[in-house]
């Protein structure tokens, strides 16, 4: 089985208080990690990769070191890119 790695851009929101944050959610087979941290969520996926690979959350720095160790590509949002076009940026 392939192992994807998805990146989804996000707006989370608090059902009870309508506080609103901005962030990322990363996740293939074996986990989903998050980050709400952001000011607001880049228009550019190569932009919003760069910020992820600078997290300081293990799982989130699992999630990239695994890409990294296999060349695997990622989704982001609803667009796939190779590993040639991301290699630079994790």
């Amino acid at each position: 089985m392939s192992n994807i790695v998805t990146i989804e851009p996000t707006e989370f929101i608090d059902v009870r208080s309508g506080n609103k944050s901005y962030g990322y959610r990363i996740y293939d087979a074996y986990g989903c990690h998050y980050d709400n941290s952001l000011e607001s969520i880049p228009d550019d996926d190569l932009e919003l990769l760069g910020l992820v690979s600078q997290s300081e959350d293990n799982g989130i720095l699992d999630i990239l070191d695994f890409m990294s160790e296999h060349k695997k590509g990622v989704m982001i949002g609803d667009i796939w890119y190779d590993y040639s076009q991301i290699e630079h940026l994790i």
